[in-house]
């Protein structure tokens, strides 16, 4: 588990689900998720299935982010391996990943979640290098990239979608 002031951040499991599926259902239908149409209730089950199964496998994936005082899953960031089919040069390395239930956006939640994951991340040594993927439109997602070091590197399209692709290398020492 990690802590911050307002967060802590721990593997999604099963027992999530109610809260976990706010995430994802309060949320205008464009909200700038890559390619994502509102996810339906059998789809966030699947996906928090697919996390679960994520950590058995690579020990490391994308953490569920609990309020400290009220203890609801309030958004999930972490990092994921997606083969989204960008290539070797994308698809080869750790997806950073970040999504705020949509009433809490705006208040530096997923800056503060996503600097602790790479404290966390960095430390395990799994790779210096991540990548990240977001719509050419969201500026939001863009100024937290660039907080946590991204840099883009290729403008392309994703599910008939234009999107950015990103970088950040860590100090591998």
């Amino acid at each position: 588990m990690i802590e911050t002031d307002r967060l802590l951040l721990r593997p999604l499991v099963i027992g999530d689900f109610e809260t976990y599926k706010s995430v994802w259902v309060n949320k205008p239908v464009t909200d700038g998720s890559p390619g994502h149409p509102q996810l339906s209730e059998e789809d966030i089950w699947y996906r928090l299935l697919r996390w679960i199964g994520h950590w058995a496998t690579f020990d490391f994936g994308p953490f569920a982010v609990v309020d400290r005082i009220s203890g609801a899953v309030i958004g999930e960031v972490g990092l994921a391996h997606f083969h989204r089919g960008h290539g070797a040069f994308y698809d080869g390395f750790p997806e950073a990943m970040w999504r705020v239930e949509y009433s809490r956006n705006g208040r530096g939640i997923a800056t503060e979640a996503m600097q602790a994951v790479f404290v966390w991340f960095d430390s395990r040594r799994i790779s210096n290098r991540t990548v990240c993927m977001i719509d050419t439109w969201n500026d939001t997602s863009k100024s937290v990239a660039a907080r946590l070091g991204f840099k883009m590197f290729k403008a392309t399209t994703y599910r008939g979608n234009p999107v950015e692709l990103f970088e950040r290398v860590s100090d591998p020492d």
